[in-house]
């Protein structure tokens, strides 16, 4: 027989006659021992489909063992399935008859094999499942490894309990568990931080029909409920629950005495994962939103809170909602679940810094980018009123937290519905906000612009009655009432704001409201800044204190202010005519000031305009008039 290489040809001996048969089949169990890791009881195994191959692969199971065969044999380091595929003889070496049994689902061979002893330790490739060609079984490999997307499942190994998890065969698994088997499920990246994964994560987010069918799971392994998976994430079996929107599995993890409140490696809830997990979700698939729901709503029912220590979950959900309405709208019921089960309307992000209340400024970057999207508006619109309704304060932010008022003024009001719903509501700052609110309220002329009231000094004998209306318009109200706090550093940016605009009317009502003034010499450095031609009249016209006008002179260049005045002519960005040049020279002459006076460069401004484009219109007049050539205005040609 030491001649007969393969087991075909020591088969063919012992079939030849009955002398033969017992040596012949001694040689082959001891063979197929040593060389192929008993590679006789996994064929018959896995082909025991029936009474009949069930009792002959226990009659092929008690002779190999006789013969040196081992149950738990398995042959190591063969290709890892996530390169090649393994061919049909790898999967039988990288596999024990025990891995068989339970795949085709064959429940005296397992007893039979667990009563001998065969372990239940040992993992076989994740692809073993997929030899038996079960529709139901590939499909469930595809969908738990959209559920654990980070899980390489290629490289993966499984378990007796997965393989039996994975052919819905519950039996199968209190089989398992009667005779010890533990809660590990598969053994995840094998090559280079190998990990186990409980059981009770796959069956959180098994979509089964029957919540119950799992119980044997759930009763078996209860004090691994709560277990964090091996991942990132670090997710309980609850977490991937409502992640997925499982109210199947929440419902059984629930009952198996679930922390509710259990925190994820990211310090969330499962309800707060479940949130994000309906965005997510509703991308690919909007029609699953009514099953999340669901699962949201039972979960409630058996006692889950919406509030909860650390991050809003109202706040989360409003910011995952806002930028995305117009493609997601059936999160607004989601927030609206949320409000009627008295969510924190006052909730915050603690890392992040901001509260509900804050979050409104969200949805200004939605309408930004769908300002085409008239759907999108009105959902927003809808959001806030509800949010309002429910209790929202728009007059009181948390502490260190800027007001919903100054979030929108700081982003230019834009969209403008949002600022208006807000002063609407009656929004308002704390005090401390004033000053930077005021200035913003200067760079938005919608705010000023449109009040009809805005001219109140002009109403002889109804300043008092126009000015009262003006201060209690919405736009104005919420700074009005602070206008004492303005800060003088505050006050000059509105004049230097002001001196921005082509008209002058934002410059009218500052220089009637209770403001600090700018100093003389500040107002005078804003008003030479601006390139509106109407803002170095100010100036010309201002009542200074004392000898200021005429002794002024500019801190880099000693210029005096008709220095300045030629300086605006011959710059023709400033728009600035020659009769406007002359009037306010002749103004400034009046006032004292030196027409020969030299700057800190020994010129005149007689000679700064010489230097400068003689074609310039109005040219020769102005001259004469720094000439002395002309006196008055009306000298003027």
């Amino acid at each position: 027989m030491s001649h007969l290489s393969t087991q075909k040809s020591l088969s063919r001996l012992g079939q030849s006659c009955r002398a033969w048969y017992e040596v012949a089949n001694e040689e082959l169990y001891k063979r197929d021992a040593k060389e192929h890791a008993s590679f006789a009881i996994k064929w018959m195994a896995f082909h025991a489909v029936d009474e009949q191959t069930t009792d002959s692969a226990i009659r092929t199971l008690e002779t190999s063992r006789q013969w040196g065969g081992e149950i738990d044999a398995m042959q190591r380091g063969l290709p890892r399935s996530d390169q090649d595929q393994m061919l049909d003889g790898d999967l039988y070496r990288a596999s024990t008859a025990l891995h068989f049994a339970v795949l085709i689902g064959n429940v005296h061979l397992t007893k039979t094999l667990l009563d001998i002893k065969a372990s239940l330790a040992i993992p076989c490739s994740i692809l073993l499942p997929q030899t038996i060609n079960s529709e139901t079984v590939i499909r469930r490999v595809r969908y738990f490894h959209r559920v654990f997307g980070d899980l390489q499942f290629g490289s993966a190994f499984a378990f007796p309990i997965f393989l039996a998890f994975l052919k819905y065969d519950p039996d199968m698994c209190k089989v398992l568990i009667e005779h010890g088997c533990g809660r590990e499920a598969m053994v995840v990246d094998p090559d280079t931080d190998p990990k186990v994964m409980s059981i009770l994560h796959f069956a959180a987010a098994d979509p089964t029909p029957d919540y119950r069918q799992w119980q044997c799971l759930f009763d078996g392994f209860r004090e691994y409920i709560d277990e964090p998976c091996p991942r990132e994430s670090q997710s309980t079996p609850l977490h991937i629950a409502l992640t997925n929107g499982c109210t199947q599995g929440m419902q059984i993890a629930v009952e198996s005495g679930a922390d509710k409140e259990a925190r994820d490696g990211s310090a969330r809830t499962p309800l707060f994962t479940g949130v994000l997990g309906v965005l997510t979700d509703t991308r690919s698939n909007p029609r699953t939103f009514e099953q999340r729901m669901m699962c949201f709503r039972k979960f409630v029912e058996l006692g889950a809170s919406v509030i909860s220590e650390g991050d809003s979950l109202l706040l989360h959900a409003v910011r995952l909602y806002a930028p995305r309405a117009f493609q997601c709208p059936e999160m607004g019921r989601l927030i609206c679940f949320l409000l009627e089960h008295n969510a924190d309307i006052h909730g915050t992000n603690r890392s992040q810094n901001t509260s509900v209340v804050n979050g409104i400024s969200i949805v200004q970057d939605l309408v930004d980018r769908h300002h085409q999207e008239p759907q999108a508006e009105e959902l927003l619109k809808e959001l806030l009123s509800d949010l309002i309704d429910n209790g929202l304060s728009l007059t009181s932010p948390g502490p260190r937290l800027p007001s919903p008022l100054y979030c929108v003024l700081e982003s230019d009001a834009r969209p403008g519905w949002v600022l208006d719903l807000l002063c609407e509501k009656g929004a308002t700052i704390p005090e401390y906000e004033v000053s930077p609110a005021f200035v913003y309220w200067c760079e938005i002329p919608q705010l000023w612009r449109t009040n009809k009231y805005d001219a109140w000094w002009q109403h002889q004998g109804q300043e008092g009655e126009i000015f009262q209306k003006w201060c209690e318009h919405p736009h104005n109200v919420w700074w009005w009432q602070h206008v004492k706090h303005i800060s003088p550093y505050a006050a000059t940016q509105a004049y230097r704001t002001a001196f921005e605009y082509e008209s002058r009317q934002l410059y009218h009502i500052l220089t009637h409201l209770p403001l600090p003034a700018p100093s003389d010499d500040l107002f005078v450095k804003i008003a030479s800044e601006s390139f509106q031609p109407w803002s170095w009249r100010q100036v010309v016209l201002r009542e200074f204190e004392d000898e200021f006008v005429a002794t002024w002179s500019s801190l880099d260049r000693g210029d005096n202010m008709i220095h300045v005045t030629i300086d605006r002519y011959i710059g023709g960005f400033f728009h600035y005519a020659a009769a406007e040049a002359i009037q306010d020279i002749l103004c400034l002459r009046d006032k004292g000031v030196d027409m020969t006076c030299r700057n800190a460069s020994g010129k005149t401004p007689l000679d700064v305009l010489l230097e400068s484009d003689r074609s310039r219109d109005g040219f020769m007049e102005v001259a004469a008039v720094l000439e002395g050539k002309a006196h008055k205005v009306q000298e003027l040609p």
